[in-house]
């Protein structure tokens, strides 16, 4: 019995014994070995946390560039940047810069000049200041990078093109680099961050406002990509500096204390062991073993299903150790993790503002149908919402706007999905359908929109306009579909009908014709208008009394141009108030110098409805007649009726300053237009001008013949000379010759003559003496 106690002492002393020596030396070498570990443990949680911190930068870069090719791909801003409508460029990245965060938006030119600034309104031009960023872009499709601004703030810059469909320009978004910007990458990478200029000042950090004070102070500038130790405040950190764009560096510090305090936690729990278990050290390691392996297993798996993209099922292990810590920040990577996800899902394919899928979201819908299948791309643009906007605000336009969506969302067939475009435009893309089901629900949407919204108490009347456009009969890919939609619910509006099918609107303007709206401005710079004088002819005598002057464009690829081909395109983008300035003091130089040579010719020149209302106008005519010493009845100003029918009062004004200058006034093309005779009766003009539509047909009509041996009489009777353009044989001239008509024009007097060409023409007939 004592063999076998003694025994069992022997065996439990050297098991004992080997045990305590065991754990002995490991609590030796655990304590010697400790800081090395904790250093390399760092170093090693550093360096995982720098390469973690790059992927974060390039991942959080795409999510910037995917947010503004969001706004690249709408077709409205398209537009505004082709026809150049500052205004509208603004005013879309002003929103969709506050929707996404973005404090900087520009829109450069291919040129490298920036068009639209939003930190610089009304300031003129200026060269892109990050040129490396332009020649990166223009490389590779587009870029980003890290950059100061002229306010000294560090901005994550992107640089996406503008297509329509080849490069127009570049849309450029600056987000900027702050203290929240530093706290969300410090939370994804377990690291503390700071940003930190070249001059060494800090401009963003997780730190603590102490810490940060004590950062500057250390001279962090001198850190690079060594990972070094840095002392701040008492505590001791490893630091490590990475190149962040051209002007700063980020700094990411992991703090020793953190892991020390781990690696101590992990010595004590050693130690109790080490005392107090050994007796159970069998029983209780396979305890232990079970206990650590379980919760490790079950943490292995859920990070394969997090790999795999799987957030649904959460991190189930319940535990107060580091174990637990452990599952508690799994869990927590695991729904941070998919809300930022389904944060990105909501910016890239959600309408922030109704909640309702987006034009990204509809094109992927779109594409996702069967190629072969039919169905329909209906756009609705609410009419007078912006009225609406102007008088009550945008808050109350925006829950106008929510509440639309809702009425909206009522009527969405069951195959088929409802999206919020832009601004006050909504589309619908229905599946298997045809222009006899577009008729009925165009019906039931429009009366659906006519019933008032309340909004804050006040009742709000809204109406729409719709445009439809079918696969595969108007097009087949979204762009195309889309743009079609829009054609057709623009001209809905202008016909005030409700809605209107693509196949009856047509294609819109050639892609020819909107780049002569940029070529342009190029064009009167580079002197490439011209002016042709067409001669009036006094009928009575025979004598050539005046000219009118038409503008030409001689574009270098398309030949002489007349103004029919861009002259509707210059005013309704508002360029016809550059060229028509030019225009006026043309007219004036040439009067002066003919007068100087003795040929004295009333010069006629044509202006639209923007000329004439623009407040400038009467100055302008008095400049022009002072600086060339010119008489004002040696110019003549005609007027279309439907310049005067735009705004009548405001018209009524101009023309009454601009004939009490002494100016002659014409109303143009007389007949074809709206006005009536009670403003006829008003107007201070002192020529009527038949349109050539009665001209041509005198002989054939005798209705015709009528109405322009009414006019002239009607002229006369008022004080009026008349003018008869569009004269094309020698018939009709005498025809107006016998009823009275004071003025001809047309190709059987003359056709339209450059100037030089018209001075010697009018050389050979009969001498027009100076007056």
């Amino acid at each position: 019995m004592t063999l076998f106690r003694t025994l069992e002492r022997r065996i439990a002393i050297v098991f004992v014994g080997l045990l305590v020596f065991v754990v002995l030396l490991m609590l030796l070498i655990v304590a010697h070995s400790g800081e090395a570990i904790i250093l390399a443990e760092s170093q090693r949680q550093l360096a995982a946390g720098a390469r973690n911190f790059g992927s974060l930068i390039d991942r959080d870069q795409r999510q910037l560039e995917l947010a503004a090719s969001v706004l690249t791909g709408d077709f409205g801003f398209r537009e505004a940047i082709a026809t150049q409508d500052r205004a509208t460029v603004h005013s879309v990245l002003r929103n969709h810069g506050s929707r996404i965060g973005a404090r900087v938006m520009m829109v450069v030119s291919l040129d490298g000049q920036v068009m639209v600034d939003t930190q610089r309104l009304g300031k003129a031009a200026r060269p892109f200041p990050f040129g490396d960023l332009l020649r990166a872009a223009q490389e590779n499709g587009r870029s980003g990078g890290v950059a100061l601004m002229d306010d000294a703030q560090l901005y994550q810059i992107v640089v996406v093109p503008i297509m329509a469909p080849v490069r127009i320009a570049w849309v450029v978004m600056g987000f900027p680099v702050e203290d929240a910007w530093a706290l969300e990458f410090s939370r994804a990478s377990g690291l503390d961050v700071s940003v930190i200029t070249a001059g060494g000042g800090i401009q963003a950090s997780s730190l603590a406002p102490g810490l940060r004070v004590a950062l500057k102070g250390q001279q962090a500038a001198a850190l690079d990509e060594q990972p070094r130790q840095l002392a701040l405040e008492g505590r001791n950190y490893h630091a490590v500096a990475l190149r962040f764009g051209p002007q700063a560096r980020v700094v990411l510090l992991h703090s020793l204390e953190h892991s020390e305090a781990a690696f101590r936690e992990l010595e004590r729990i050693l130690e109790l062991i080490a005392g107090a278990g050994i007796a159970l050290f069998v029983v209780g390691s396979f305890g232990l073993a079970r206990r650590i392996a379980g919760p490790l297993n079950t943490l292995a798996r859920a990070a394969r299903r997090i790999e795999a993209g799987d957030y649904s099922e959460a991190v189930a292990v319940e535990a107060p150790d580091e174990i637990g810590q452990l599952a508690a920040g799994f869990e927590s990577m695991r729904t941070g993790i998919a809300a930022r996800e389904q944060k990105i899902v909501r910016l890239a394919y959600e309408d922030t503002l109704t909640g309702l899928p987006n034009r990204i979201r509809l094109t992927e819908y779109l594409d996702g149908l069967d190629p072969a299948a039919a169905a329909a791309v209906a756009v609705l643009g609410l009419d007078r919402f912006a009225p609406i906007n102007d008088a009550l605000g945008h808050p109350v336009g925006d829950r106008l706007l929510q509440q639309v969506g809702a009425r909206l969302a009522g009527l969405l067939p069951p195959r088929g999905m409802l999206a919020r475009l832009w601004g006050d435009e909504f589309a619908f893309v229905v599946e298997g359908v045809d222009e006899q089901w577009a008729h009925k629900f165009a019906a039931s949407l429009l009366a659906a929109l006519h019933e008032p919204i309340e909004v804050d108490g006040q009742r709000l009347d809204v109406s729409g306009s719709l445009g439809v456009a079918f696969r595969p009969a108007d097009g087949r890919d979204m762009d195309v579909l889309l743009r079609r939609a829009e054609l057709a619910m623009y001209s809905a509006k202008r016909r005030q009908s409700g809605y209107a099918l693509a196949g009856e609107v047509g294609d819109g303007p050639p892609p020819e014709q909107l780049s002569l709206i940029g070529e342009m401005r190029r064009a009167l710079e580079r002197r490439e208008f011209a002016l042709h004088y067409q001669p009036k002819l006094a009928l009575a005598s025979g004598r050539v009394v005046g000219a009118e002057a038409l503008l030409r464009w001689q574009h270098p690829e398309r030949g002489m141009m007349p103004p029919t081909r861009f002259i509707p395109f210059a005013e309704q983008t508002g360029f016809i108030r550059e060229i028509t300035p030019w225009l006026l003091e043309e007219v004036a130089a040439q009067a002066a110098a003919w007068r100087r040579q003795g040929i004295a010719v009333v010069l006629s020149a044509n202006l639209s409805a923007r000329d004439l209302l623009n407040p400038d106008l009467v100055g302008l005519m008095r400049r022009l007649l002072a600086t060339h010493d010119l008489p004002a009845a040696a110019l003549c100003l005609e007027i279309t009726e439907s310049a005067l029918m735009e705004d009548p009062a405001l018209a009524l004004s101009h023309l009454a300053e601009l004939a009490a200058i002494g100016l002659k006034l014409s109303i143009d093309d007389y007949g074809a237009g709206q006005a009536s005779l009670s403003y006829l009766k008003s107007l201070p003009v002192h020529e009527l001008k038949i349109d050539q539509s009665f001209i041509g047909s005198l002989a054939a009509s005798p209705k015709d013949a009528a109405i322009v041996r009414s006019t002239i009489a009607l002229g006369h009777a008022l004080g009026l000379s008349v003018v008869a353009e569009g004269i094309e044989g020698e018939a009709d001239l005498a025809w107006l010759a016998a009823a009275g008509c004071d003025v001809g024009q047309g190709y059987f007097i003359s056709r339209p003559m450059e100037a030089p060409a018209f001075a010697d023409w009018i050389s050979t007939r009969a001498a027009i003496p100076v007056v």
